[in-house]
């Protein structure tokens, strides 16, 4: 119930921050989330995958988007693109059922945020779905921390 509310208040922060800034591409990685998060918790256990799938979607098209915006310094991208991709890669571990090293990934994903915060980075556009990104990891590590004990 906790994590449900952590991923929930972030999907809710990334809704106001896309509403807020209004850029049309973080927007649409922000909301494809926020429909995978729903999707998660609205569907029966039997089909919650599907909002998993949808989930990791839109954390590839969020790694792609770091590839490829130009506007953006070389570090802000590479931060994107780090977040992205290690979050992408801890569900398609878990999915597939890959055992081993599942907790190193959000543990890379929230040092990729810190130093993102150190470095100051000018990510203002990109913040609702980094958010969401940065909080799943943190319900990652709770929840397996909660196992261990």
């Amino acid at each position: 119930m906790l994590l449900q509310l952590l991923m929930g208040l972030a999907a809710a922060f990334g809704i106001f921050w896309t509403l807020k800034e209004k850029k049309i591409f973080p927007a649409v990685i922000t909301m494809g989330m926020v429909a995978g998060i729903v999707l998660v918790f609205l569907l029966p256990s039997t089909t919650r995958t599907w909002g998993f799938y949808v989930y990791m979607c839109f954390a590839a098209l969020a790694f792609f988007y770091g590839l490829t915006v130009r506007e953006k310094s070389v570090w802000a991208r590479v931060i994107i693109s780090l977040m992205s991709a290690t979050i992408f890669a801890y569900w398609l571990w878990v999915l597939n059922h890959w055992h081993g090293n599942t907790v190193l990934f959000p543990i890379a994903t929230l040092l990729t945020g810190l130093a993102a915060i150190f470095s100051k980075v000018k990510l203002k556009s990109e913040l609702g779905f980094l958010v969401i990104l940065a909080a799943d990891a943190v319900a990652l590590i709770l929840e397996a921390l909660m196992k261990v004990n």
